[in-house]
């Protein structure tokens, strides 16, 4: 089955449905930031997790939505397929059964749906911005932004209570800024997942920060060229 779409009207549609899949991560960033968080140390089925369930239950029709709109659906489907297993209610499944889960294990699988508003923004970035090099940096950027958080989620979820330098989330965002772009933390992990993430910190850090120097000449080489061709 395959929807035959005017090919403005398909981009249109292609365009609020990316667009809608971010909205929906960016009100799942805000709970777990708002919410989650600041009562990371309490038992977290005590709090309802119905807002995690439609999101990732929009996500599942969003991917079904996409691959009726897609003009090769194979190819779809090994490009795409994993974001079926990120946008699977895993918490509210474990809820459901009543089976028990560890404290990390919990939030390591109610932060893992965020990842599917990063696809969402590089494809949505890819159909928007025609200049390649522009359309590049953009997704390097979500992606940058969208593992740095991650990892300070991932960081604060093992390191407090254990490690005696994080007390709040705010001393984990000095540790990510400082971590990312290399500089050197006085907080060192003690756990393994600590440590896991403050290597993947770094290497995005030292990947991505030379992509933003290349873009920042590239566009000032642009300009002087049209500057010289319009003298």
């Amino acid at each position: 089955m395959s929807f035959q779409l005017n090919p403005n009207l398909k981009k249109s549609l292609l365009k609020f449905i990316y667009a809608s899949t971010i909205v929906a991560s960016l009100i799942l960033v805000a709970d777990i930031t708002l919410f989650d968080i600041p009562n990371i140390n309490s038992d977290p089925f005590t709090r309802g997790n119905q807002l995690q369930f439609w999101i990732c239950l929009y996500f599942l029709f969003d991917f079904v939505l996409l691959f009726l709109l897609a003009d090769n659906k194979s190819s779809y489907l090994k490009r795409y397929g994993i974001l079926v297993l990120i946008s699977i209610p895993y918490i509210n499944i474990f809820e459901y059964y009543d089976l028990s889960i560890s404290h990390q294990i919990f939030y390591l699988l109610k932060f893992l749906p965020i990842l599917r508003g990063t696809i969402g923004l590089f494809l949505l970035a890819k159909l928007l911005i025609s200049n390649k090099i522009t359309g590049l940096f953009v997704s390097y950027l979500a992606l940058f932004f969208s593992i740095a958080y991650l990892q300070t989620l991932i960081f604060f979820v093992f390191e407090n209570g254990i490690n005696p330098d994080v007390k709040t989330y705010s001393d984990v965002l000095w540790w990510a800024s400082m971590t990312a772009t290399t500089l050197g933390s006085n907080i060192i992990p003690i756990t393994t997942a600590g440590k896991v993430s403050t290597a993947i910190l770094a290497i995005t850090g030292i990947t991505i920060f030379p992509i933003f120097t290349v873009y920042v000449t590239s566009l000032v080489q642009n300009l002087n060229s049209k500057h010289k061709v319009t003298e």
